[in-house]
């Protein structure tokens, strides 16, 4: 036993590793995106600014080749020349003729007016957090796959957050509120802001396609049924899970194709209203699994109660002897002073159990 107890440490140790590694290795990975395509968001931001000035520089030496005479290469760097304020080509502007002089006008202040809006738009975009930290997490998602999609981060959406983080899950979070996703951002979390209407768009940028499974926990019951909706069209073979906060509304969001449904007022009551009860529940399952039973822990204060007699009340789960756990080893395994077993019941077996432990 003590064998298999270091086994279990090893794996554990293997695994928490390997979680950690995968942890970096996405780390590394989303910022050497982020440096090689950093210039695209950039030019994505002012490729029309840039745009209008190359066409500038085509016109001028368009009007320098005609009107002035001169070779295209020789009339395209007078045309940079002006435009640009360098001076290295300086027509006669007293005897230039009016048409060509209008339309040097023309050239210079749009070419000025771009110059001025792409400046104003490049220190924009390198001053403004928001907008490295919206590319960088669309760099994050692209890069993502399999990964989990959590709708809301107002209360359950936290939780279910932080606890995919501990199991080293990829998700994704979709919030309406603008302050939640600066909140989640500056905790790492990959953060899509997003009215409930645009919910296509805000999955479309979230990856769906590529999601194992979403989960749907904003306050509103409309805004989880829509997201669910949405999620199934856009994949099919997506997983669904969603909170309803009135459970007259189950069928609905089953009908909604949710693969999962679940009430919260119903779990919360169930487990306060167990634990009250008695101090023996350690777990609860979702509504309507195993016929609302619960999971018990009993310490065994008899010596040689067999397994058997315990089952013919309620099956044996699990046993802990001296901190090893394993199942159940049949009916006539003897249970030992001191034993705690697991067993699947309900609050009547509960009573019945008390005495025979």
């Amino acid at each position: 036993m003590k064998g298999l107890k270091r086994i279990g440490d090893y794996s554990l140790v293997v695994v928490k590793f390997e979680i950690n590694m995968r942890k970096i290795f996405r780390v590394f990975k989303t910022i050497l995106l982020v440096l090689a395509s950093g210039p695209y968001f950039i030019l994505k931001r002012v490729w029309v600014q840039l745009l209008i000035i190359a066409l500038m520089f085509f016109f001028g030496a368009a009007v320098f080749n005609h009107f002035q005479a001169l070779d295209w290469l020789t009339a395209l760097l007078g045309s940079v020349s002006t435009i640009t304020t360098i001076g290295l080509y300086s027509p006669n502007i007293i005897t230039m003729a009016s048409t060509e002089k209008i339309l040097l006008i023309i050239i210079i202040i749009a070419s000025v007016g771009s110059a001025a809006s792409l400046l104003q738009t490049l220190v924009a975009a390198v001053t403004k957090k928001e907008f490295f930290m919206s590319q960088i997490d669309g760099v994050r998602v692209n890069t993502m796959s399999n990964h989990i999609i959590v709708m809301g981060y107002s209360f359950l959406g936290k939780y279910v957050a932080e606890k995919l983080k501990d199991m080293g899950t990829e998700y994704v979070v979709v919030t309406k509120d603008e302050e939640q996703v600066e909140i989640a951002r500056n905790k790492g979390i990959v953060a899509i802001s997003s009215p409930v209407n645009l919910v296509y768009d805000a999955l479309k940028k979230a990856g769906v396609e590529r999601a194992s499974a979403l989960v749907a926990t904003y306050d509103d019951d409309g805004d989880n049924m829509l997201s669910v909706m949405v999620a199934k069209q856009l994949n099919p073979n997506i997983r669904l899970v969603t909170i309803i906060n009135e459970r007259e509304l189950r069928e609905g969001a089953k009908a909604a194709k949710a693969d999962v449904v679940v009430a919260p007022s119903d779990i919360i009551g169930n487990i306060l209203a167990t634990a009250t009860a008695s101090n023996e529940i350690v777990g609860a399952f979702l509504p309507g699994r195993f016929g609302g039973k619960n999971i018990a822990e009993f310490t065994i204060k008899k010596s040689g109660l067999e397994a058997g007699t315990i089952e013919e009340v309620a099956p044996i789960l699990l046993i802990t002897r001296g901190g090893e756990s394993f199942p159940s080893k049949g009916k006539d395994f003897v249970l030992e002073t001191g034993d705690q077993i697991y067993v699947l019941t309900d609050h009547k077996s509960i009573v019945k159990l008390r005495s025979l432990v």
